[in-house]
């Protein structure tokens, strides 16, 4: 067992509260027996019985301050842990909480004899429920690291007083609630290399990446990767100018990389901003299909936490996820809603979450072999953080669709429809009357203009079959025309063209 002295040697260094307390007290029952000697029998007699309460008295003292000298070097011990866990040195870690294990071993074992009516009594028992507590999360903690590093507790040995009969590998805890509160994550430089993937599942092998916290990377893998975005280019109408920018800034550089180098290496940074409902999160996932990259849609629910420093945690290990899993697509949905202008009356928590994200950016950026590229939709640009435009290098405008493309949209939202006219007259009133009408609101539209023949049939709808149905016609869209309106105003567009005129990419 961990010898208690020399524990309290080398971490507090000679004279600690414990061998002072022992000191204090040698030094004083020495007095006294000098003094007895000195007294006549009769005086040594009253001495000894009066100085025999003192005695209990100081036994008691003694007691409670061996406990408090045991419950403060555990409690040492436990924050080194802590503060080595966040900084990922798990080995470190992994030898405080073995000896807090020790000294709290040896602290409850400690012989300490007080009786119940003493007014110390209280304290001794308050210290003894404190580190059983602390015990079990110290245990727990050690469980986690070992399993945490691929080894187990042997079976000789346990960290527990108790005997384990059959060794199992325990989960981590989600948040302790007592005193030890452990990080649910540390991010440490990651390896560059991309892993191949694994050909009996058909998607990657799991990631094992070094002072990454396995249950963060679990949750980006699974919550945020979309591994598959079946989006093709044919799937998106017009935008042609949109598609061409994307084209040369990803498409191309990885077919031909030996092309796109030097001066001609591509942007890092992208963002598609405008009125809502026009293909821009279409656009991201048909880039990530095309280019067979790893796709990753984050949005403000994605990073932010109620923990305080996990946010920034969620970003490092984002990064590194996507740097390991390259090449690969950061796709920031809403960004203004995470990165807006920082400004002096802002969270301490939003703060820091913007600086670790505009410090990540820098190292892709910096970075020439990896293949991350970070796009970034937003509605509201003129709300984004400056230093986050800056990175954004490529800044494209996705407009209201003209008329090619309210064309090109109602063709393919109508294509079961059959009766519906797709190229008549009709058709071309139509795209007429939807001038100033999004993507979305063109959807809603046709949705609208579905439900009509359903509508006439009243009490029917629950009997008739669907091929008794009636298709549609262009009354079902003047009808439709009445109820959905354009969800964007005037106004708005002319703030985007403003934007556009003064940081867009035009050519």
């Amino acid at each position: 067992m961990w010898s208690l002295m020399q524990l309290v040697n080398s971490l507090l260094g000679p004279q600690s509260e414990v061998e002072k307390a022992a000191a204090v007290e040698e030094r004083y029952f020495k007095a006294e027996e000098q003094a007895m000697t000195d007294n006549e029998s009769s005086q040594a007699v009253r001495s000894i019985s009066a100085n025999s309460g003192l005695k209990n008295s100081h036994n008691s003292e003694r007691a409670v301050e061996k406990l408090r000298g045991y419950f403060t070097l555990a409690k040492e011990e436990i924050d080194k842990g802590v503060r080595s866990e966040e900084w990922g040195l798990n080995a470190d870690a992994l030898a405080h909480y073995k000896n807090a294990n020790r000294i709290l071993i040896e602290g409850m074992g400690a012989d300490v004899n007080v009786d119940p009516g003493n007014a110390l009594y209280g304290n001794i028992k308050t210290y003894r429920e404190k580190m059983r507590k602390w015990q079990d999360k110290v245990l727990e903690r050690l469980r986690v690291l070992d399993n945490r590093r691929g080894s187990s507790v042997p079976g000789g040995t346990s960290y527990a007083q108790k005997p384990v009969s059959t060794p199992r590998k325990a989960p981590a805890p989600a948040r302790p609630a007592s005193v030890i509160s452990m990080p649910p994550a540390v991010t440490r430089p990651v390896s560059r290399s991309r892993p191949q993937p694994n050909p009996t599942s058909g998607g990657f092998q799991p990631l094992n990446l070094k002072g990454v916290d396995p249950k963060l990377v679990e949750a980006i893998e699974n919550e945020v990767v979309d591994r598959t975005p079946a989006v093709k280019w044919t799937d998106i109408a017009g935008l042609a100018k949109a598609k061409l920018a994307l084209m040369e800034m990803v498409i191309l550089p990885s077919i031909r990389k030996d092309l796109f180098q030097g001066l001609r290496k591509p942007a890092r940074g992208l963002l598609l901003f405008g009125p809502p409902g026009n293909g821009k999160t279409m656009l991201a996932k048909a880039v990530a299909s095309e280019s067979a990259a790893t796709f990753f849609s984050i949005s403000a629910s994605s990073l932010t936490s109620k923990w305080v420093g996990e946010a920034e945690k969620l970003v490092k290990t984002l990064f590194a996820v996507a740097a390991a899993r390259q090449p690969s697509v950061i796709f920031m949905d809403e960004i203004d809603s995470i990165m807006s202008t920082r400004s002096a009356s802002e969270h301490e928590a939003s703060r820091r979450l913007k600086t670790e994200f505009l410090v990540q950016f820098d190292g892709v950026i910096s970075n020439e072999n990896d293949q991350v590229i970070v796009m970034a939709a937003t509605n509201r640009p003129e709300e984004l953080d400056d230093a986050l435009r800056r990175r954004l290098v490529k800044r494209i405008y996705i407009p209201l669709p003209d008329a090619d493309g309210r064309r090109a949209l109602l063709q393919n939202l109508l294509k079961g429809h059959t009766a519906f006219p797709m190229d008549g007259p009709e058709l071309e009133k139509l795209v007429k009357d939807t001038d100033g009408y999004s993507g979305s609101d063109l959807h809603a539209l046709c949705q609208e203009a579905a439900m009509m023949p359903l509508r006439e049939l009243g009490s029917r709808v629950s009997t008739i079959r669907p091929d008794q149905v009636r298709s549609l016609t262009h009354t079902d869209f003047k009808e439709a025309l009445k109820a959905i309106r354009p969800s964007v105003s005037k106004e708005q567009l002319t703030q985007y063209e403003q934007f556009n005129s003064m940081y867009g990419s035009l050519s």
